[in-house]
């Protein structure tokens, strides 16, 4: 049986209905797709765009729904008019977009889905909703009962994975540990040889100031935390290697030396892993019990319900989730 891939919609004023109707109208027959979001919202959207496309309600535990053209809908939510209107967010939209994540984090749960797909989300309206998460990453967490789990952006040429995510800069280097830079590390290995076929993934490691800190000339955080955590990484058998000056490392993994580079805060790993791949980053959550992948943009409010989003970036969101469900787990 193919695996079942639940896409949810995102907050239902952005971008993530178009793109994923586009994504699910071309989607191979590698897998099955079920997509958690609102029935209505979903048929507008189709008529916007002049689909061929034919939502049909959908409820855990029903057979396949036959026909090339017809994609399977569980609609948690009856969205009025002025909360599905593209471009303009709403705090009933961002209830509705927590709500269509935390029940396929449920169903992945449950092993209804084998799979879930995140179509982008507003923070500020999951916030206006009272739904006090920083993001998909750590309702992911939370809803699991998972102590640690880490992001990692991936390319066609490059995989980032990062030790710090949504802080303010001037915060990272007192949130850094060896503990959670090691962490890193071991949740990286494992997730490369569980998902990915890497049975000994090479791992390098950037340094976090100019010239990975120059022998503690312009910081010691090389040498107090990210040796140390790099060390305790190869004491256990991993191929870990750092910390690396950034400024020279992406080359380095670009050209194939290493497997995936474990990157110190956001825009560290995000700007080359964007300049390299941005029309097809996949946003994966490593350290779950669950396959999660997301395209790695945003909700695009200002060119919502046009016709101009660019779906290449679900399409391979989608792609990486039904490889994930495939590799072989060790």
């Amino acid at each position: 049986m193919l695996p079942l891939i639940g896409i949810t919609m995102g907050d239902p004023a952005g971008i993530g209905p178009e793109v994923l109707l586009k994504t699910a109208s071309v989607a191979s027959g590698g897998c099955r797709v079920v997509v958690l979001r609102d029935l209505v919202t979903l048929s507008d959207e189709v008529c916007r765009l002049g689909m061929s496309l034919t939502p049909v309600p959908w409820r855990p535990g029903m057979d396949d729904l036959a026909g090339a053209d017809v994609l399977p809908v569980f609609s948690l939510s009856q969205l009025p008019a002025e909360s599905r209107l593209p471009g303009r967010p709403t705090p009933a939209g961002g209830e509705a977009s927590y709500q269509y994540v935390a029940v396929g984090i449920e169903l992945a749960l449950q092993g209804m889905l084998q799979g879930l797909v995140t179509a982008p989300i507003s923070k500020a309206m999951w916030h206006a909703a009272g739904r006090d998460y920083p993001g998909h990453t750590e309702l992911l967490a939370a809803l699991t009962h998972t102590p640690e789990v880490r992001m990692m952006l991936v390319g066609s040429r490059l995989r980032v994975i990062l030790v710090t995510t949504h802080i303010a800069l001037s915060q990272v280097s007192a949130a850094l540990s060896c503990d959670k830079v090691c962490k890193t590390i071991t949740l990286t290995a494992a997730h490369l040889s569980r998902f990915h076929g890497l049975p000994r993934p090479r791992l390098a490691v950037a340094g976090l100031n100019p010239h990975a800190g120059e022998a503690g000339a312009f910081g010691d955080e090389e040498q107090r935390i990210i040796a140390p955590a790099v060390r305790q990484a190869q004491s256990q058998g991993l191929l870990a290697a750092g910390p690396f000056p950034a400024d020279s490392l992406f080359v380095r993994a670009v050209r194939g030396e290493f497997d995936g580079v474990i990157c110190l805060y956001h825009d560290q790993g995000l700007i080359p892993l964007k300049l390299l791949s941005w029309e097809e980053g996949v946003n994966v959550t490593i350290g779950l019990p669950i396959v999660r992948t997301s395209p790695d943009h945003g909700t695009a409010f200002d060119i919502a319900g046009q016709g101009k989003a660019d779906a290449r970036s679900m399409s391979a969101a989608l792609a990486l989730a039904v490889e994930m469900t495939r590799t072989p787990k060790c």
